[in-house]
């Protein structure tokens, strides 16, 4: 059953009220290696309506290529996004020729944008040899920010360059990160021969999930971030799952929360994909257990349909707004959709940033 079937079966199961720890059952399709592994605190996000926009159509450090993911840091009022380098754009360190997009691409050069949390730019950094930008994450550690992206660029199958492994760093306004020259940037190798490898932080839960590729398929595995930060030899998942077959658009960014991993598919508005009043596009948000490997729940993403090109690229989570109810303290867990997005419908328009969120109580 595809995911088009799903929806018009009217299986998508309602969200649950609360998540089940790590160390219960488990479904044949997901492995643990912590049995006992600690119970997560939880917040379930309904992504069946529209969400609401953070911003929309604000200009990143390029603006001939499209935004690929993004993370948010609702402290400081701060957002990060990822996008290859645009072509003639020169860069220390560079050999002719590099500044050909194709070039930018197969060694996945990227730009690094921050913004406030209207969409204004606040400055920018470059990343060399890094990868596509899929997906990064945010770790915030009492004033400090750091931030989690894939490095040391491989080919795919279509030559473009992708992260092999992962690192953390921090936001630096001007400056160039070479992984090809620089041996001293942070590098984590989680699991052995795996590629194409992306990351984001459950901020919540001090975790991190790394979407990999190995042996052909597609998988998500889930880390104690303590332990990741931890130089070892080896590194144990709480939870490794493969893509659930209701996922089947171009994938596009996904996040995690507690016992629930959210995945993001979609392409822009073309002819086959239209946008209203002749269609709605074909971006899809999909909810996933960790502790079952079960589809939970599967909805049309409706978010900013109104806007010119509107392709789905990045899914982050972020707590806002904390507060304390008795000795605990909480917050609202808000998921968040970016969109590459044209303020016309011109294919010459600047590629502009857009971002919305839903939110969702802690459990």
């Amino acid at each position: 059953m595809n995911r088009r079937q799903f929806l018009r079966a009217g299986s998508a199961v309602p969200l649950a009220a609360a998540g089940v720890g790590a160390g219960q059952s488990m479904a044949a399709g997901a492995t643990s290696r912590h049995p006992r592994g600690p119970r997560p605190i939880d917040g379930v996000i309904d992504h069946s309506s529209p969400g609401t926009a953070l911003f929309t159509n604000q200009y990143l450090a390029s603006v001939r290529t499209v935004m690929q993911s993004f993370a948010v840091d609702p402290q400081a009022g701060h957002v990060y996004v990822l996008q290859i380098v645009q072509a003639n754009t020169p860069l220390p360190g560079d050999e002719p020729g590099d500044e050909a997009y194709a070039r930018r691409t197969e060694r996945g050069d990227l730009a690094l944008t921050k913004l406030d949390s209207a969409g204004n730019r606040l400055g920018q950094m470059y990343l060399k040899f890094f990868g596509h930008g899929v997906s990064m994450g945010l770790e915030r550690d009492g004033d400090q920010v750091h931030l989690w992206t894939e490095i040391d660029t491989l080919p795919n199958a279509a030559g473009d360059g992708r992260g092999s492994r992962l690192t953390r760093f921090q936001f630096s306004d001007g400056s160039v990160l070479d992984a090809e020259r620089d041996s001293s940037l942070y590098r984590r190798e989680l699991i052995a021969g795996a590629t194409e490898t992306t990351c984001n932080i459950d901020p919540v839960n001090d975790r991190l999930v790394m979407r990999y590729l190995k042996d052909g398929e597609f998988r998500y595995a889930l880390f104690d971030l303590d332990h990741v930060k931890e130089e070892r030899s080896s590194y144990q998942a709480l939870f490794d799952v493969g893509t659930p077959a209701e996922v089947d658009g171009t994938f596009q960014g996904y996040a995690s929360l507690g016992d629930h991993l959210y995945m993001l598919v979609g392409n822009g508005y073309n002819d086959d994909n239209p946008r209203p009043p002749e269609g709605t596009g074909n971006a899809a948000l999909t909810t996933l257990r960790w502790s079952t490997d079960e589809v939970e729940a599967q909805s049309d993403e409706l978010s900013g349909l109104e806007l010119y090109r509107r392709e789905p690229e990045g899914l982050t989570v972020a707590i806002v707004t904390p507060g304390h109810s008795g000795n605990e303290r909480r917050g609202t867990a808000r998921l968040y959709s970016g969109f590459a997005t044209s303020a016309h419908e011109s294919y010459d328009a600047d590629r502009l940033c857009s971002i919305f969120y839903r939110s969702g109580r802690r459990r």
